[in-house]
Formats: C-alpha cells, structure tokens, sequence
C-alpha cells in the first residue's frame, strides 16, 4: 500500500485525482492533502507518505520550494503541472513522472501504472538539476522567429506554433489560436529554426510541437493528436525516434 499525498491550490485537480484512485488503485491510500507550500511541508513531515503528487505553482510558492523546506525526501514524486510546452520538455528528460492540467483520467492511470510497476527512491539532490533544466526551459518559451509577409516579417512567438506543414516550397503554419499562414518558405528551413525549440519532424510533410502532443496512435502505421484535435500520419523512418522522445524517462 502506497501512502499517497495531494499538494495542490486547485480543487479541481485534488478532487479529479481522488476520485481517479479511488475507483482505480487500491494499492494507493489517500493519507492527506493540502492546498499550499506551507500546509504542503507540514503534512509531509506529519504522515512520511510514499508517493505525493504536486503542483509546481501555488499562492505561497512553488513545488520546489516545498521541496527545497523537507529534510528528506524519501517518496516517489509525481508533478502536476500546467507549465509551458518549453518546460514540458525539461519534465520528459527527467528521472520524474508528471502530469499536465488539465487532470485528465487516462494520464493519471497511466501515470500510476508506470509506478507500481517500478521500483526506487527519488533524490534530494536530483531536484536542483531539473528545477535548473525548467528554468533554461522558461528562457526558452521567449524564444521569436521572424516570418515574411508581403511588405515585410512578423515577429512569432515560438510557443505559440503548434505545427508546419510543407506545401511544395511553401509551409503552412499553425497557430495554437487555430489560425493558419502559408510562408515562403520549405520545411526543411522550419526544421532547422524549431528543432532547437522543442519540435520535431514526424513526416516529410509535418513538423510539431512536442508538447503540443495529446496521444500517439497506433492506427495506420503510427499517428499523433495535436491538442487541436488533428491527427498527423507519422513516418517509419521518424516512427522509433518519436516514441523514444515521447516515452522516454516515463512519458
């Protein structure tokens, strides 16, 4: 049996989360829950759980600064998280599991799986390199590119593009708004502007934005679904290095 806590600001997310193991995991047993840092530290130190889900942002500090006041942590860490797609990247190359808001049941189940079935004790220490990785994240999601226009260039934020699709030697590009734009450019160009910045190549026609992934499916040899509820063919030759992004390290 898991001793599990919830540190959350958002009821919402608590109540979604309760309910989720309640009528999922036995093996899980709610011993408390707290809806601030210092309420967060309090609890932890009272009921030495084995498994806390967190939330980074709260009215009286962050997750990390729950962490940074425990003497120990000696439990399996789960963040609950609406950051940014930038940081989502950071999360993925961590040794900790996660969840996006909003809650939603099939992350949270997959999420538990992933734990029961494994093993071990996550680190103090471990905490500082992936609050430093978030932080370059976050210097990231500033991150412009310049697109031409007919009587000059824009200047796009790269957090807000979901997507490029080639079209011969013009690309269409995605807006997380739903709105859409035909640039003079190849993707080829695109690639080489938004790897760096959290995209990835799923097909000679489609670059996308790897936070911007809701699910991967199997149908037709490999498909993924963007937040906007489109679903893109994946290429063979993308397929093995697009899964290995999207499970590596608990994904």
């Amino acid at each position: 049996m898991l001793r599990t806590v919830i540190v959350d600001d958002d009821q919402l997310a608590r109540k979604i989360l309760l309910r989720i193991i309640s009528q999922n995991f036995s093996e899980l047993e709610i011993v408390g829950e707290a809806d601030c840092v210092e309420e967060g530290v309090k609890l932890i130190n009272e009921v030495d759980p084995d498994l806390v889900f967190l939330d980074i942002e709260m009215p009286d500090g962050t997750g990390f600064d729950l962490i940074d006041q425990l003497l120990e942590v000696d439990f399996r860490l789960v963040f609950v998280t609406s950051y940014n797609d930038y940081a989502i990247t950071a999360f993925k190359y961590s040794a900790f599991d996660y969840i996006l808001k909003p809650v939603l049941p099939e992350n949270v189940k997959s999420t538990i799986q992933r734990i029961l079935k494994s093993a071990g004790i996550k680190h103090k220490a471990e905490f500082a390199t992936l609050k430093t990785q978030i932080e370059r994240s976050e210097e990231q999601s500033d991150a412009t590119i310049a697109l031409p226009e007919m009587n000059g260039f824009a200047i796009i934020k790269v957090k807000n593009i979901l997507r490029c699709e080639g079209e011969r030697n013009y690309t269409r590009v995605f807006y997380k708004d739903g709105s859409s734009v035909l640039i003079s450019r190849t993707l080829l160009e695109f690639d080489q502007l938004l790897v760096p910045h959290g995209f990835f190549r799923i097909h000679r026609s489609h670059l996308v934005n790897i936070g911007c992934i809701s699910r991967y499916v199997k149908t037709d040899g490999g498909m993924v679904e963007m937040i906007d509820k489109s679903q893109l063919k994946v290429s063979p030759k993308f397929k093995d290095e697009l899964l290995h992004l999207l499970l590596h390290n608990k994904l």
